[in-house]
């Protein structure tokens, strides 16, 4: 057999197996391809954690400091948001309260003033004009709340007393008033002493 022949008996045998080496080649490039795309895959998505991790560790870190470093708060004295608005809630509840007191004070003192007299002994009127009188049989007083100021004035007799022989009651200061009893013509110090030692003085 000669150059030629040998040749071409070679060139018909590989092309008998040509078909399956292109078929095996295909498939190999296929995988190839596939196992490269999974690797970068991978790796993209291993460097996206990477990423969200590192943002992570700074958003913690820049939250829990200033710029110096410093802490903003001494451990173990973290601020409560609740306790705050608790704090808050308490006031906003605790001033219509307050303000309901004031106003209900206010009327009593519109109706009775800041003193009265508490006996079964004695008959009052209604206060006007800081003052009101109050009556047993013949005698009578009139009870008067003044200003706390003028407390003093009052101490001395010349100043206090309206009838030569019965003295005024002068009572202590109670929050911005006093109180005096004077009495009307027909009473006695022990009637004036007695309805000054009634006086009761508002909340």
């Amino acid at each position: 057999m000669n150059d030629t022949s040998l040749a071409t008996a070679l060139h018909d045998r590989v092309d008998d197996e040509w078909t399956d080496l292109d078929e095996l080649v295909r498939v190999s490039t296929r995988a190839g391809t596939r196992i490269r795309r999974r690797r970068r895959a991978g790796v993209a998505l291993a460097a996206a954690g990477a990423v969200a991790a590192v943002a992570v560790g700074v958003a913690m870190i820049g939250g829990s400091g200033d710029p110096t470093g410093a802490s903003r708060h001494d451990p173990g004295l973290a601020t409560d948001p609740s306790s705050a608005q608790s704090t808050r809630t308490d006031e906003q509840l605790q001033r219509p309260a307050q303000e309901a007191r004031a106003h209900a004070r206010a009327l009593r003192m519109l109706e009775r003033g800041p003193v009265y007299v508490d006996s079964a002994d004695w008959r009052c009127d209604k206060p006007l004009d800081e003052k009101f009188s109050c009556s047993q049989g013949a005698a009578s007083v009139i009870v008067n709340w003044r200003s706390a100021d003028t407390w003093a004035d009052y101490q001395d007799p010349d100043k206090a007393d309206v009838l030569p022989h019965v003295h005024t009651f002068v009572s202590e200061v109670h929050g911005e008033f006093f109180a005096t009893v004077q009495p009307a013509p027909g009473s006695t110090q022990a009637q004036v002493d007695q309805v000054g030692a009634a006086l009761i003085w508002a909340a």
